[in-house]
């Protein structure tokens, strides 16, 4: 019995350390604002994550966005276009609105970390990229606001999917 629980330990130790493996993201990377502004036109509008390496064209991936915000930040939601960019320089171009407080616009949503608010959301779920080598992320302020004030940082993170499927079963 003694030697059954030894087994089933460590068993259970190997198999979290390979599904602890499987959640490090492809590509993360987090760009902080100056003065904590987002200017919505001219410079400083855009966001670029670059050199986001997909090796394999099977595999599917989802995108996820965060922020890090204060709480008296100056706006209720956040809207982005998202440009991604092929090694080609093929575009895909889509528009993304983050709400940053429930539906009563009352509590902030996220994590509350004291005087910061971080929140991460996905953009894009089971995203099959068409060419390997290295991508580009562009994401614009899309705001209604001239200025997002109060926002920290933004950060793209590209992420195998946990797709539990197979065609032949």
């Amino acid at each position: 019995m003694k030697r059954f629980f030894c087994i089933s330990l460590i068993l259970s130790l190997v198999s979290i350390f390979f599904i602890s493996c499987n959640d490090k993201p492809q590509y993360s990377e987090i760009k902080e604002f100056p003065n904590q502004t987002w200017d919505r036109i001219e410079s400083g509008k855009d966001v670029s994550f670059e050199k986001i390496n997909i090796t394999n064209l099977k595999d599917i991936y989802d995108i996820n966005l965060s922020f890090n915000h204060t709480k008296d930040i100056n706006v209720d939601e956040i809207s982005v276009i998202l440009r991604i960019e092929s090694p080609s320089g093929v575009k895909k171009e889509s528009i993304h609105t983050i709400a940053l407080k429930n539906r009563d616009n009352e509590k902030f949503v996220g994590s509350d970390m004291g005087e910061v608010i971080e929140i991460k959301e996905p953009i894009k779920q089971y995203y099959t990229f068409t060419e390997k080598g290295e991508y580009k992320f562009i994401i614009s302020n899309y705001s209604s606001k001239f200025q997002i004030k109060g926002l920290r940082n933004i950060g793209i993170e590209v992420k195998k999917s946990v797709l539990d499927y197979n065609v032949e079963k």
